[in-house]
């Protein structure tokens, strides 16, 4: 959303092709370093089941799911701060 909001459309009108490209970058980056875009294969647990829920919180996968937010962040703005 971050790539598409600094370089998207402003208008339905416009081309949005030049947002392809670097989010394809990120996320074959991602793919690369974690195997999944899938929360569900990141953590293991299906966050829409109770029994998934809690186990997210047994085995305390907040903590996997905070790297993969930093991860994220840092490898969309390290894109748009190369541009």
């Amino acid at each position: 959303m971050a790539i598409s909001l600094a370089l998207g459309r402003t208008s339905p009108t416009d081309n949005n092709d030049p947002c392809y490209p670097l989010v394809r970058a990120f996320l074959q980056g991602f793919t690369g370093r974690f195997g999944s875009l899938s929360c569900l294969e990141l953590t293991g647990c299906h966050l829409g089941t109770p029994e998934g829920y809690a186990a997210f919180w047994e085995r305390d996968e907040k903590k996997h799911c905070l790297e993969y937010v930093t991860e994220a962040t840092r490898s969309v703005v390290e894109i748009l701060d190369s541009l």
